[in-house]
Parts: structure tokens; sequence; C-alpha cells
């Protein structure tokens, strides 16, 4: 009984209500489930960015602790060799201080910050941090406490005696070393592992973000899917209702059509849009009676109408041929700015990422760097010192003869030094390398610039430097620069890097294609070589080009060389854009020209010219 008056109700409503209905039943569902899939997501997504937060809080804490715990170490132990000089003792006593106020403030932030931590944080490692707490908390303020005392001991000295100086250099060699200082260094031994284990506890949170977006993404779908199911069954009852009647006034115009029966007639049921249909049917099917006749002088003039429609639609034929072509253009066109974009957006994250890198690494280089020169000033004059020593004093005690043999103090003396040079070469090489790090990438100059193009191929081969290099299985890669005499030329420098930069990879990966077939002997008596060359070509242009002695390339691939997409490599290994992208930098952006000059089995060539100085446009 109940279907039934559902049934009535349904095939009294007019065919637009039937249709809102299933649309409108459908839509409430999706969304509802939508709004719950969303709901709970960002329930699970607000938890783990919490974790996120706390973890990145705690890193942030341990490492500020540990960087102040070294540099209050690292004043303390240059008190030692500055106690013939007060000023700068009192200046380094003063940046010591500073440091200590800063531990106490940071080890009051961690207490504070661990009692805060929610429930959901609690674990193994914030025992280990408590435990942490609770081993050091008195050490930070006893290890001040101490140097302060002997800093006071060392005051009432008359520093400008050297039997005072050396004995407030006794005074804090012998704190340097003491058992406190040692359990002090505790501190920023035992920062190392909780900081290792906080940042694990980031990389959880991190995932556990990621788990909660795809859970809440699952329960979207799945709702999303839950609606079209009942959408679809809604629609399935909604035409029901609504195609039975249509199916049965179709069978009779059929039925009219195929037996050109004029006399049938659709059975009205139903007071709506559709039995308004079936009784203009009706008229309908009277009215073709009398049109049949009309039809016989419309089809002779028909006739005479179709020959011009004819060749109407051939032109328009033509018509939409020519813009399926333009289309089709269109469409090449934009696959090829998709990639274009893809890649500069490569680029620029590289360029970000290097110019990250290098920003850190050259920041405790430089201060590696800087104190280094104490270093080899104060080693230089404790060296002496001790040659000092032993002039006026040959016949030494016999415990320090005999230490003295213990440690080898002859092979001290020779070879400190040589350690110090060693050390400074190493960190001017770190900053070279850091320096062509930043002037590869050239973030920071979006708009044209004159600068050294010698110092841009430079970076460009450190960079590549790691693939240049000699292997297992076969010798360096020999690079040959002859560069002419160069102003500075007007660019925009990152992207001229980064034509440099695609040149250079496919010549070493032509060079690496010819050593395929060859031995490590055989490439070692003709080895592989990169020529780079660079002149003026009169007063307006210069010339760099970029040879390679490898297979070379026959004219058809020349041919299509700049084309976008077309590469010569396996699958996985070139895109096709490195040599387009190449192209239109020094084309389009740069208003210069690069050519291609290739002969198989000898090698190949790129030459790119550019013009010393361009009107400034809008940087890409």
């Amino acid at each position: 009984m109940v279907r039934q008056s559902w049934g009535k109700r349904l095939s009294s409503l007019r065919v637009g209500q039937k249709i809102g209905l299933g649309y409108t039943l459908a839509l409430g569902i999706a969304v509802c489930g939508t709004i719950a899939g969303f709901g709970v997501g960002d329930h699970y997504q607000q938890e783990t960015q919490e974790r996120k937060q706390h973890a990145r809080n705690e890193v942030e804490l341990l490492h500020r602790l540990q960087s102040r715990v070294l540099q209050a170490r690292t004043h303390q132990q240059q008190l030692i060799p500055l106690a013939q000089y007060p000023e700068k003792f009192q200046d380094e006593y003063a940046h010591l201080l500073k440091h200590k106020a800063e531990i106490q403030e940071i080890w009051a932030e961690l207490k504070v910050f661990v009692a805060k931590s929610p429930t959901l944080q609690a674990g193994v490692h914030q025992a280990r941090i408590l435990a942490f707490l609770q081993t050091y908390d008195r050490v930070p303020q006893l290890y001040s406490q101490e140097l302060e005392r002997r800093v006071e001991r060392i005051r009432s000295l008359d520093l400008a005696s050297p039997t005072d100086v050396e004995q407030a250099q006794a005074l804090m060699l012998e704190f340097t070393n003491s058992d406190l200082a040692l359990e002090f260094d505790g501190i920023s031994d035992d920062l190392v592992g909780l900081i290792d284990q906080a940042y694990q506890e980031l990389e959880v949170a991190t995932r556990s973000d990621r788990q909660a977006s795809e859970f809440a993404e699952k329960v979207v779908v799945a709702s999303i899917g839950l609606s079209v199911a009942i959408a679809i069954l809604l629609a399935l009852l909604t035409s029901r209702a609504i195609a039975q009647p249509i199916q049965a006034l179709t069978r009779v115009a059929r039925r009219t059509t195929e037996e050109s029966n004029f006399e049938l007639q659709a059975t009205v049921e139903q007071d709506d849009e559709i039995g308004t249909l079936a009784n203009a049917f009706n008229q309908l099917i009277r009215a073709v009676q009398q049109l049949l006749q009309q039809q016989k002088t419309a089809n002779e003039q028909l006739e005479n109408y179709s020959q011009t429609l004819e060749s109407q639609v051939e032109v328009r034929t033509q018509e939409l041929s020519d813009k399926n072509t333009q289309l089709q253009q269109l469409l090449e066109k934009l696959q090829r700015t998709q990639v274009q974009m893809v890649q500069s957006e490569k680029m620029s994250a590289l360029g970000q990422m290097v110019a990250g890198v290098a920003h850190e690494i050259n920041n405790p280089v430089n201060f590696i760097h800087g104190n280094l020169n104490h270093v080899q000033e104060y080693a230089h004059n404790l060296l002496g010192l001790v040659q000092l020593y032993q002039n006026y004093y040959p016949d030494p005690a016999p415990e320090i003869q005999a230490e003295a043999e213990d440690i080898d103090m002859e092979f001290i003396q020779a070879d400190l030094p040589k350690i110090l040079d060693s050390m400074k070469l190493g960190t001017d090489r770190i900053r070279q390398i850091v320096l062509s790090l930043r002037n590869f990438s050239r973030m920071d100059e979006a708009d044209f610039k004159a600068v050294d193009l010698h110092e841009g191929i430079d970076s460009t081969l450190l960079i590549l430097q790691h693939r240049l290099k000699d292997k297992p299985e076969r010798p360096a890669i020999q690079v040959i620069r002859d560069y002419g005499n160069l102003p500075l030329i007007e660019c925009y420098p990152g992207q001229i890097n980064q034509a440099f930069m695609n040149i250079l990879a496919n010549a070493i990966d032509a060079l690496e294609e010819v050593n395929v077939k060859r031995t490590y002997q055989e490439i070692k008596e003709n080895p592989n070589q990169i020529t780079i060359r660079t002149a003026m070509i009169d007063s307006k242009w210069v010339k760099i080009a970029i040879s390679d002695n490898g297979m070379g390339m026959p004219e058809s691939v020349q041919k299509r060389l700049f084309d976008p997409f077309f590469t010569t490599k396996s699958v996985g290994k070139g895109t096709g854009m490195g040599l387009p992208i190449s192209y239109q930098i020094v084309t389009e952006k740069h208003g210069g020209k690069l050519d291609c000059f290739s002969i198989p089995g000898q090698g190949t060539e790129f030459v790119l010219q550019i013009p010393f100085q361009q009107q400034k446009r809008d940087a890409v």
C-alpha cells in the first residue's frame, strides 16, 4: 500500500518536479557525505599539525641550547690564551656571560615546554628530555659559578707579570680539563641524541599528517561514491516514471512512420507534460496527412536547393578542416609551453635549493675560517714559547722529558703548522665551492645584469664536476678553457647558466655514449675532451663555442635538434626540452643566436652568440 501511495504521488508530479526531486536527494547526500569527510579529515589533520609544530619547537629549542653551550665552552677556552691581554680577556668574558644568561633562559624555556607538552606527545623521548634536565639541572650554574670564582682570582693577579699570567692560564687550563667542565661538555653530547630523536618525531608527525590527508581523501571519495550510487538509483526510479509513458508514445510514433498508418492514436494516461505531448502528437498525426501532399511540392523545391547546399557544405567542411589544423598547432604550442614552465619551475627550485645550501654552508665555514687565523697565531706563539723553553732549559726535568717523548714533541712542532695550513686550504676550497654555487643559482637577479660569462661557465663546470672527474670505468674528462678577453655582458645570469648547463650536460652524455664501446686504456690513449672557447666577434657581439670529441650526429638529427620533445636518448634519460629551452633563452630572451655544427665520428660544436648590451625587458 505504501508503495502504491508513493507511486501515485510520483506520477502526479510534473516532469520538472520529478527531476528536481532526484537531483535534490542526490546533491543532499553528496554534500552531507563530503562535509562529513572533510570534518573527519580536518580533525585528524589538526592533531597531526599540532604534533608537527610541537616537534619543530622542540628541535629549535634543543638546537639553540646546544649552540649556546658550544659557544660558551669556546669562549671559556679562548680565555686561556687571552689572559695576557686584560682588555681582550674582559671582552671574551663578557661574551661568555651573555651566553651563560642565554643558556639559563633556554633551559627555563625547555622546562616549561616539556611541562606543557600534551599527553599526545608524551613518550620515551619526553622521558629522556626530563632525565636530561634532571641530570644536568645544576651543571650550568655550577659551571658558571666556578668559572666566575676563577676569573675573580685572575683579576686579583698582576697580569703584567709573566708569572701571574702563567698562573692565570694554569687556572683556566685546569678548569678546562676539570670534571665539571667535562660534565658541561656532556650537555652538548647528550643534546646530539635528543636532537636526532626530535627529528625522528618530526618525521613521524609528517608521515601522520600525510596519512591523515589520505584518510580524509578516502572518506570524501567514499561519500562521493555512495552519493553517485544513490543518484543512479534515484535516476533509475525517476527515469522509469518518466520513460514508460514516453516509450509508449515512441512505439506509436515508430509504427506510424514504419507502416505509414496515420490512423493510430497515442493513449493519454497522465495529466502532465507527457500527456500534453501525447495530445499534441495525436494532433500532429492528423496534420501529417494534410502535409503529405504539400511535401511532394516541397521535395521538388528541395532538389533544387540541394545542389546549392552541397557546395556550401564543402566550403564549410574546408573551413572546419582549417580550424582543426589551427587548434592542433595551438595544442602543440600549449604542450611546449607547459613543459617549459615545468622546466623553469625545476630550475627555479634548483636555484633556491643551491642558494640555500650555499648560505647554510657559508656561515659555519666563515666561522671556522676566521678562527683558524687566531688558532695559527696561538699555535705559533705556543710553539715559539716551547722553543724558548728548550733553548734556555736544554736539560728539563725527567718527568718533562718523559712527557715530551711520549707525545713526540718534535713531531708536533713540525706537523702542527702543516695541519693548520691544510685546514686553511680546505676552508678556502669550501668557500670557493660555495661562491661557485651562489654564482650559478643567481636567484636574486631577475632582470638584466652585466656579468662575467667566464664566471658562469666555471660555476656550471663546478656543478658538473661529479660527472667530469675520473671514474673506475674511464679517466677524467678533460676540459680545455680557451677564454678570450671579454667585457661584462648584459643578460639574465640564471638563464644563461641554464643554457650552459644543458649544452655541457649533452656534451658529457655524448662522450659517455662513445665510452660504452671503449676500454679504459683506449679512452686513456684518446681522452675525452670538452673545449670551451670565448671571443669577441665585433664591438657588439660575443661568441661562446662549446665542442666535444664524441661521435657527432647525422644531418637528419641536426635538423630536429631544437624541436621540442625530440631526443635520441633512451626512455627516462631525456625529455627533449633541454636544447629547445636553451635555444629560446639565447634567441628570444637575449636576442642572440644558437647554432650546432657536427660531423659524424668527429664531434659536435655549439656556438652561442650574444650581444653585449640589450634593451631591458620583463624577466621570465
